[in-house]
């Protein structure tokens, strides 16, 4: 069974995200679980520009998913993220530098922070949606000191790494609404290296979830033309990680323990006494009960 996280944006909650997307009505139609994982202080710590901590929400979100593969038996193949600003910047972050395979991310008003962007070096193709809206006033369209990339930068980061086309192909949306102010256009890369790679470019939109309307959401215009969560879900549906590493260059590599961790996500030494992940470089978990001497 596949598996969602998805993650808040700054100062919102998992219950607050879960009430603004509804994403357990798609779970319950597609047969998947769905989880509203909370950051400590309402935040997370994606390495932002001008918000960060010491806390490993990288590993902690590493944890969650080997948590509901254990005891829930979700497909290891089949992890998948999205984030909303804050989150959205965790997503891309997670996918550029776990040492997991996240099958698909998709994110909503998020980017790479300039940390992110300079450092990015993923393991696996991780596909890849991004929706952004041209009129975002807290994470720009067009990057900044504040926030880093630029979505234009974040994409090609993505479509080098996965070899697709150079040129997207635009695809025509819907403006059944045109009292909102905003209109969609979708970019499809083609012939990307084992992954998919979309824009939604919400011309006009602001930070906000597409087709969703409420005050807690974001903020400025939002886009009534498509129902962001739907869209989302029909993205990341089917996506799934290599049976083997993936990229033949790491198909020979010999498995080696990344990081040891406890269940919040915490890093931890190896010999300490209690339940610990053992996350190794090919993406696997091994849980371990390690006895008190």
């Amino acid at each position: 069974m596949p598996l969602l996280i998805v993650l808040h944006g700054l100062t919102q909650t998992g219950n607050g995200i879960m009430d603004i997307t509804e994403f357990n009505t798609i779970a319950e139609d597609n047969g998947f679980i769905v989880c509203y994982p909370d950051g400590l202080n309402n935040s997370w710590n994606a390495d932002m520009n001008s918000l960060n901590s010491e806390v490993d929400d990288l590993g902690f979100i590493e944890a969650l998913a080997a948590y509901f593969e254990n005891n829930y038996n979700t497909n290891s193949r089949m992890r998948y993220l999205t984030g909303f600003s804050n989150g959205g910047f965790l997503s891309h972050k997670i996918a550029s530098e776990s040492a997991m395979c996240f099958a698909a991310i998709a994110t909503v008003s998020g980017n790479m922070s300039t940390t992110t962007a300079e450092n990015f070096d993923p393991l696996y193709p991780t596909s890849v949606l991004h929706i952004h809206g041209t009129s975002d006033a807290i994470v720009p369209y067009n990057g900044g000191g504040s926030t880093g990339a630029s979505v234009d930068e974040a994409m090609m980061l993505w479509k080098n790494f996965l070899s697709c086309d150079a040129e997207p192909e635009m695809q025509a949306m819907p403006n059944p609404n045109v009292f909102d102010f905003s209109y969609p256009e979708r970019y499809i890369y083609q012939n990307c290296n084992g992954a998919a790679l979309e824009h939604i470019k919400v011309v006009g939109g602001g930070h906000q979830w597409p087709g969703i309307e409420t005050l807690l959401g974001g903020l400025g215009t939002i886009n009534m033309d498509f129902y962001s969560p739907q869209v989302i879900w029909d993205f990341l549906d089917g996506k799934s990680c290599p049976e083997t590493v993936g990229f033949e260059e790491f198909q020979t590599q010999i498995k080696k323990v990344i990081k040891i961790v406890d269940y919040m996500g915490r890093e931890i030494k190896e010999g300490s006494p209690g339940p610990h992940l053992y996350i190794y470089d090919d993406g696997s978990i091994e849980r371990r009960f390690q006895l008190l001497e």
